[in-house]
């Protein structure tokens, strides 16, 4: 199933800010944009939230999700190997790509707190730059209240003014 926005609904559909909750952190991952693998231990954590914004990655979960929004994007695997117990957990590079025509305003870290589009051909889930260079990975609020109803762990919207 794919969710089309039209331009009207667009319009009145308000935006969030995608933002890791807590600090869980997957061991780090190449900043590469191929599939990727890397040793780790301890796979169960992993199960414990689904978005890691250091790596940019995210779980099967919400790629699942994201899919729904975004059918045509690339995602590529980065697979964590445990060798003694011959075990795998799969997270799923994700960069949403930048969109440009916006003016924002910044919290003091750099993450967008207000955004106004000036026409209707933002994309559903796209990443804001800062000034600074910081990224802000700006979502409809379609896509945060489905994430809430999928009970998508350590991922946090905060929903930005109109």
């Amino acid at each position: 199933m794919t969710v089309v926005l039209s331009a009207k609904a667009a319009a009145n559909n308000p935006m969030a800010i995608m933002e890791p909750l807590g600090n869980m952190l997957l061991p780090a991952a190449p900043n590469s944009e191929n599939a990727g693998i890397v040793m780790a231990s301890d796979l169960n954590r992993f199960n414990e939230f689904d978005y890691d914004a250091r790596s940019e990655l995210i779980s099967e979960r919400l790629k699942s999700l994201m899919e729904l929004y975004m059918p045509k994007y690339d995602f590529k695997p980065v697979i964590y190997w445990d060798t003694a117990k011959k075990e795998q957990a799969i997270f799923w590079r994700f960069r949403p790509p930048f969109y440009e025509e916006y003016q924002a305003t910044y919290r003091n870290d750099g993450i967008v707190s207000y955004i106004s589009l000036p026409n209707n051909s933002a994309p559903i889930v796209f990443t804001a730059r800062s000034p600074k260079g910081i990224q802000s990975i700006v979502v409809r609020m379609a896509v945060a209240e489905s994430a809430l109803h999928r009970s998508i762990l350590g991922l946090k919207f905060t929903r930005l003014p109109e």
